[in-house]
């Protein structure tokens, strides 16, 4: 009777001790869960994931409250992060699998296919590819589902939607219905016309104040790839009530094309030159296309257009 109870009591303590090992376990380490990438594959992922890199999207990371370990060169190049990037290590451009290594992270988001390819061999690594989401309002709720961060993005929209609708309202004496705006960019050797998700400000043009685009770039630029190179000849026929010009930068680009344009009496017989309202931006306020950028160029072009009526 005694070897029995004895028995008893001992099988008692091991599954207690199983327990308490199993519930400490669960309190110092997040569980896992499967995440379907947009191209179908699934990796597991962490609930809870404390060391995020990232080659892409840490404008969104940013937004949810979010500070990732690592990001690439060109997207610390971001000016929009600016004051979020203390404590953010280089990565290098192309990153380098050897630093990210160094950071022992316990998440990797990419966007490029060969990006996936390396860094899935050091963490779960999901792939996103460029121009997945076509807003603000997609690509902060697909990050904000990876990192568990869904009440924050919801916040965050809610505040991003009053201030488009102040922003439009700032805009609606001077831009009517049926005027129209665009957006445009020249580099060394060709010109550019660009649609409402390749950034440029399209996000903001087009989704947050709700512009209209001239019908040819409707058909030909929106409904097609989301940029299309065109010459000088045909420029009129792309050209807008407003026009938004980057100068694309990059190493030693000089902007050849675009040079030439504006010196063409094409360009100078074109009615929004006529009426000033042709409106040179800097690159690198207009490349991105994070929530973060999206932003401040809300503001940015909402100035522009008040400035060029005045």
């Amino acid at each position: 009777m005694k070897r029995v109870l004895f028995l008893m009591l001992t099988t008692v303590m091991a599954v207690m001790l199983v327990a308490c090992g199993s519930d400490e376990k669960a309190e110092g380490q997040s569980g896992t869960h499967t995440y379907k990438m947009p191209n179908g594959r699934t990796v597991e992922i962490p609930d809870d994931p404390k060391k995020i890199v990232v080659t892409e999207y840490m404008g969104s990371l940013v937004a949810l409250g979010v500070k990732p370990i690592g990001a690439t060169s060109f997207v610390l190049q971001n000016p929009y992060l600016d004051p979020y990037k203390k404590g953010v290590e280089d990565i290098g451009d192309p990153a380098s699998a050897e630093k990210v290594a160094e950071l022992q992270p316990d998440l990797i988001i990419v966007s490029g296919e060969d990006q996936y390819n390396q860094m899935k061999k050091i963490a779960p690594t999901i792939l996103i590819p460029y121009n997945t989401y076509k807003n603000v309002q997609d690509e902060l709720t697909a990050i904000a589902e990876i990192v568990g961060k869904e009440q924050q993005a919801k916040d965050w929209l809610a505040d991003f939607d009053q201030k488009a609708a102040k922003a439009r309202a700032k805009i609606a004496d001077v831009v009517g219905p049926d005027t129209t705006v665009g957006l445009y960019e020249g580099d060394d050797k060709n010109f550019y016309v660009f649609g409402d998700n390749w950034g440029r400000g399209g996000q903001v043009l087009y989704n947050a104040l709700q512009l209209k685009a001239p019908k040819k770039i409707q058909d030909e630029v929106i409904k097609g790839d989301g940029y299309k190179q065109i010459s000088l000849e045909v420029l009129p026929d792309f050209a807008a009530d407003y026009m938004f010009v980057t100068r694309f930068k990059h190493g030693d680009s000089r902007n050849g094309a675009l040079d030439g344009m504006e010196a063409s009496s094409i360009w100078k017989d074109l009615p929004a030159y006529k009426a000033k309202h042709i409106f040179t931006m800097d690159f690198d306020d207009m490349y991105n296309y994070d929530p973060i950028a999206v932003e401040g160029q809300m503001d940015l072009i909402v100035n522009k257009i008040l400035d060029g009526n005045n």
